[in-house]
């Protein structure tokens, strides 16, 4: 291979693509599922709508600094995208409210494979085996989901949703709004 003065810089557009990609690769998975019949395009002003009061399943998703942290993210992002918010009485078109969920999963770090040894002479101690695999961990995964509902009907409009593992990180302001940003994105009427 023969590299000339430019080196490896000959074709940018090429490293420039791949880096895009690799970049794309490494953005959360989000999901959206979507009411066929309902009418986004005339929505123009929304309120939040409080979830309601639940037993609390885990202190860290279900508190008043995380539904800040949501409230304030999901208004910023909503007034950027051109919505107005209102109060909930000021007749809104759309009402948006958030959910939490955790869950554990268990996360392998690849294939796993054994070797072993037999011992074929008289009198010795036979098969002995060596289980070589993958280390086995067990994480906690946690669900932000936000939900678009009719104001007049009440009813569930649009949610969209990400799933990222769970750590101190997560419940920072910015990455608040970076899950609700990176959802909000798959809102299929944007101002």
């Amino acid at each position: 291979m023969n590299i000339d003065s430019k080196g490896l810089f000959r074709y940018p557009l090429t490293y420039l693509l791949l880096a895009a990609a690799l970049l794309v690769g490494c953005s959360p998975r989000v999901y959206t599922e979507q009411d066929q019949d309902a009418k986004l395009q005339g929505y123009h002003r929304f309120a939040w709508l409080t979830p309601p009061p639940v037993p609390v399943r885990d202190p860290i998703l279900d508190s008043q600094i995380l539904e800040s942290r949501v409230h304030h993210a999901v208004s910023s992002d909503l007034k950027a995208r051109g919505y107005e918010e209102v109060a909930p009485d000021a007749n809104p078109d759309f009402l948006v409210t958030y959910h939490t969920s955790a869950k554990q999963t268990l996360q392998s770090t690849g294939p796993s494979f054994s070797f072993g040894f037999i011992d074929a002479f008289p009198g010795g101690f036979g098969t002995v085996g060596f289980p070589v695999g993958p280390e086995v961990q067990s994480r906690d995964e946690g669900t932000l989901m936000l939900d678009v509902l009719d104001a007049q009907s009440k009813r569930l409009v649009w949610r969209g949703w990400t799933t990222e593992l769970l750590n101190q990180d997560n419940y920072s302001d910015k990455s608040v709004q970076d899950a609700v940003k990176d959802i909000f994105d798959k809102l299929p009427v944007q101002h």
